[in-house]
């Protein structure tokens, strides 16, 4: 086993907890469960400990956004836009190795406006507006 294998391993253990025995091609946040917020805090400790640069980083490759989001159901949200990369000990190690990220990005094209968000913050102001004007004509009327 090589040093930075061993590095990574001991990193994933130390973040993520005890971990079933993983192989070099086990996609790490599917085997983990680590999705959202708590891949990003993931990636980042990564990038911390390693001192990686990480500047070609593109989380909507590897893992879904947090939490539910009705906007999804009209548009499709950014992580389903793109094939999904696993993250793998094996590309983790790669990194350490390199000290850069390692995988190369297909082309790809970012939406200039993420409609998916715009319908939850639509339907969140809406429905504080809604709760604000009942208030009011419940208790101030």
């Amino acid at each position: 086993m090589s040093d930075a294998r061993t590095a990574v391993l001991a990193f994933i253990d130390d973040v993520w907890g005890p971990t079933p025995a993983l192989s070099d091609d086990d996609d790490l946040f599917d085997v983990l469960g680590i999705t959202g917020d708590d891949a990003g805090d993931f990636m980042q400790a990564f990038v911390d400990r390693f001192e990686v640069d990480a500047t070609t980083w593109r989380w909507y490759f590897h893992h879904g956004e947090e939490g539910w989001s009705i906007g999804g159901l009209f548009y499709t949200p950014i992580h389903r836009r793109f094939g999904r990369i696993p993250i793998t000990p094996a590309v983790l190690a790669e990194a350490v190795r390199s000290r850069r990220w390692p995988i190369v990005y297909p082309d790809h094209t970012l939406p200039a406006r993420r409609w998916d968000i715009v319908i939850n913050q639509t339907l969140a102001a809406t429905s504080l507006i809604g709760l604000a004007a009942w208030a009011w004509w419940r208790f101030a009327a």
